[in-house]
């Protein structure tokens, strides 16, 4: 995750952070860039994870390539990601289809 932060700070947009705050008690994880564009501050959230055990929860996830392929990319298994921003309904086994 600081990793990913790292990276995004690296690009053009020299007004804004990148932070990745951590609850690691409860296993929640949150990256948001806060910063300025023009005259207007924002706050924007690029994931929300939680994670149980080995399982990986995705509340949000607005990466470009997608946080959880990141994950696969580092060893996670595909049943171990939950994509939890889509309904039950369209999850299949707890988990949902179209990862790469």
């Amino acid at each position: 995750m600081t990793e990913y932060a790292d990276y995004l700070s690296g690009s053009n947009l020299p007004k804004v952070e990148y932070s990745v705050l951590t609850d690691e008690k409860h296993g929640k994880y949150q990256l948001l860039a806060v910063g300025w564009e023009k005259t207007s501050a924002f706050i924007r959230s690029f994931f929300i994870l939680t994670s149980w055990a080995s399982t990986f929860g995705f509340n949000e996830d607005n990466t470009e390539d997608g946080f959880a392929n990141l994950l696969m990319e580092r060893g996670v298994e595909k049943k171990d990601i939950v994509l939890a921003y889509y309904p039950e309904s369209h999850r299949h086994s707890g988990q949902v289809s179209g990862l790469a």
